[in-house]
């Protein structure tokens, strides 16, 4: 039964979804194709190119707020108003309808995740390449050049030097990277559901109340978050800024995978819990 659940919740959830992520897709091909002219060759387009940068940042924000809001508010509609005495009324338990919205949520949460990373690196793909294309290789091998120089290897291998500087070469952090994304994509989901459903608990205001949960949950989050990934770093004595820098990045980020992957398990524990209580629809 959670397949066919799995099923219906997929068939709901496609055509809005995939929406959302062609027009991130749509999005950076468009980046890719204005980074690829001359447009910001100029001087007198440095406030354009400030303008474009925001513009895409505060974008790759907005597909994200928006997935996690429209999964947020599927969660609560079909299970916790009108729709939820349908739904309820299926041959199957709490936590199969559970488990149907998070595993569907999950992947589209993922999916965001993977192609806002994707973007980025397109992005800076496309500007790296047309850098070269413009100012030629010998212009580049020399700002590598005074680049390892500024992080103080000398040893004239950017790699080495990007190694020197955060711990990891630039493909493990690419994994690092996405693999934070992948956990704190998970956290985020179990968040917010385990918010609704604190709500539910509440006698009145109950989708105000799971507002403010969440809000209290991601200021948590991000408190805890904080103390895991400085606290390693603290407590080692570093002799340069260089150093510093290498010991902070190096803990920084499995610190910050651990962390997420920790509240993710809470929050599902928790999640499991609620939706075993008698439910209070509205």
């Amino acid at each position: 039964m959670l397949g066919k659940l799995l099923k219906h919740e997929w068939k709901s959830t496609c055509k809005i979804m995939t929406a959302a992520n062609l027009t991130l897709l749509l999005l950076t091909l468009t980046g890719c194709c204005i980074l690829n002219t001359d447009i910001f060759d100029s001087q007198e387009s440095a406030l354009l190119a400030v303008f474009l940068i925001i513009f895409y940042a505060l974008s790759l924000a907005a597909f994200s707020i928006i997935t996690g809001i429209y999964l947020y508010a599927r969660f609560y509609r079909n299970l916790f108003t009108s729709q939820g005495y349908l739904m309820h009324t299926l041959p199957v338990t709490p936590l199969q309808l559970f488990h149907s919205k998070l595993l569907v949520g999950y992947f589209w949460s993922s999916v965001n995740a993977l192609l806002t990373i994707l973007s980025v690196i397109l992005l800076s793909f496309v500007a790296g390449y047309h850098y070269v294309d413009t100012y030629g290789a010998e212009n580049v091998q020399d700002l590598l050049q005074d680049l390892d120089m500024v992080i103080s290897t000398g040893n004239g291998d950017w790699t080495i030097s990007f190694r020197n500087l955060f711990g990891y070469t630039p493909l493990q952090i690419l994994g690092l990277m996405i693999l934070l994304q992948l956990s704190g994509s998970l956290a985020s989901l179990l968040m917010g559901y385990v918010s609704i459903l604190l709500g539910q608990l509440m006698e009145k205001y109950r989708l105000a109340c799971a507002i403010g949960f969440y809000i209290a949950l991601y200021i948590g989050n991000q408190i805890i978050s904080s103390v895991l990934i400085l606290s390693p770093t603290l407590y080692k004595s570093v002799s340069t800024m260089g150093s510093f820098l290498n010991s902070y990045y190096k803990n920084m980020l499995p610190a910050a995978v651990f962390s997420q992957l920790i509240l993710s398990f809470i929050f599902y524990m928790v999640s499991v819990l609620l939706m075993r209580r008698k439910l209070n629809l509205d």
